[in-house]
């Protein structure tokens, strides 16, 4: 491996150097271009689209009219539900926000969603010399209860017979200009410009990437995604396939990422051309970031716990969210206890002990797994009196049986929180056991 080091740190030092010459190429190019108009208001034009109501989608046209034409951006409606559905008002909103102003919340308010994201990712894909994308708004229907709000399709850069072969976004209809579709458009204008600079990126990475786009361009709308995730833990953030992605998972590691390794972080990671958690890594390292993935990730599971109190650790907290209930815990209000439990890779649970009112106790934990190695342990102190300073020790499992203690509880500190993963993708959850019980200070740990 440190064989091949030059060689990375040359590719790595090319890629950000072409990534910031396309990017000043891209914001030239940009003030030429914007005035150029291909269509006017009232241009009514055929599109390819997806009718999704089947699976997998069949290729259909569909008649759209132009009804807004901002700097960026043109917006077509389809025909069927203009003034029905969308009206004047929803287009100047679209086209304001895109181009002008988003909401407090934002890294920016007086910066629109394209300036936003490509000041932040870099700059979409021109396969028609035209700098304006293209929304198409239309009745995007579901599918066996599955609601479509929006969508970018890929081979519409590619030549082929139903391409539009455009940039191009796909969006419902039904209150279009809402802020929760505001933010689909920033989403799938980050999935855009990702696929400019890195076409097979891992789909958890990518997600990620567009609910973070949601965040700094100042909507926080998908709360029901994290409710869903907190609800359950044990869903994986890296994960093989599309179907199995929590969005909910996404944005808050989309989240913690921007707030713990800054904002060009991102963009360097749409940059980098290796996928998933090499391309993370590949990611730190090329911004001499210490810290590994499994370290952050780590820290990320304790700071989804402990962040509901205001937290001073930079680290275990969120700046620019709120988060809208806390994990779903196992909560053991009795010692001593004996459990089994399994966990899926890359996801949580959370072991919450409350200590009895005691001097001079500790809590002992016998942990049991048939793959120690793999297993990522975090124990979070809380202290009665100090919500604000929790402690967190890491715990390395050495053995299929490891003993370990954790001192001084019962008095001050009387919530002690496991916090259990696995740092490899599983097709099953893992199975494991431990039990716990509380001891005097002056027992030893036993060799196992």
């Amino acid at each position: 491996m440190l064989t091949n080091l030059p060689k990375i740190k040359l590719q790595i030092f090319f890629t950000s150097f072409a990534c910031l010459f396309f990017l000043s190429n891209c914001l030239f190019a940009e003030d030429e271009l914007k005035d150029v108009s291909v269509y006017k208001v009232g241009d009514r034009k055929e599109f390819w689209t997806w009718n999704l109501k089947v699976m997998p989608p069949e290729d259909i046209k569909l008649q759209a009219t132009c009804r807004g034409i901002g700097e960026n951006v043109y917006i077509f409606v389809s025909d069927d539900v203009w003034d029905v559905n969308v009206f004047r008002q929803d287009i100047e909103k679209i086209m304001y926000a895109f181009d002008h102003s988003t909401p407090e919340a934002s890294i920016d308010k007086d910066k629109g969603i394209y300036k936003i994201l490509t000041e932040t990712f870099g700059c979409p894909p021109d396969v028609d010399d035209d700098s304006r994308i293209y929304f198409l708004i239309s009745q995007l229907g579901e599918y066996r209860g599955h609601h479509f709000d929006g969508y970018f399709r890929f081979f519409d850069e590619l030549e082929g017979k139903h391409s539009n072969h455009t940039e191009i976004l796909y969006l419902d209809c039904d209150d279009p200009s809402d802020d929760y579709y505001l933010g689909i458009i920033a989403h799938e204008l980050q999935h855009l410009i990702h696929w400019q600079y890195d076409r097979n990126e891992a789909g958890w990475i990518g997600e990620s990437l567009s609910e973070v786009a949601m965040i700094i361009c100042g909507f926080y709308t998908d709360k029901k995604h994290v409710i869903r995730y907190l609800n359950n833990t044990d869903s994986p953030l890296v994960s093989k396939g599309h179907h199995k992605i929590s969005y909910g998972a996404c944005l808050l590691w989309g989240t913690y990422i921007y707030e713990r390794l800054g904002i060009e972080f991102l963009g360097n990671l749409v940059c980098e051309k290796e996928n998933g958690l090499k391309g993370f890594q590949n990611t730190l390292e090329s911004m001499n970031v210490e810290d590994d993935f499994s370290t952050v990730f780590g820290d990320w599971l304790v700071a989804n716990y402990v962040c509901s109190n205001p937290v001073n650790d930079e680290k275990f907290k969120y700046k620019s969210i709120p988060l809208p209930i806390i994990p779903t815990i196992k909560h053991f209000f009795s010692l001593p206890v004996y459990e089994t439990g399994k966990v899926n890779g890359y996801a949580a649970d959370y072991l919450k002990f409350s200590i009895e009112r005691a001097k001079d106790k500790k809590l002992r934990i016998i942990f049991k797994s048939d793959i120690p190695a793999d297993f990522l342990i975090k124990i979070i102190r809380i202290y009665n009196d100090d919500l604000s300073n929790p402690e967190v020790e890491d715990v390395v499992l050495n053995e299929p049986i490891e003993t370990f203690d954790v001192s001084d509880v019962g008095v001050d500190c009387r919530e002690i929180v496991l916090v259990v993963s696995v740092l490899k993708t599983t097709k099953e959850p893992i199975p494991y056991s431990f039990s716990a019980s509380l001891i005097t200070c002056a027992e030893t740990v036993l060799s196992q």
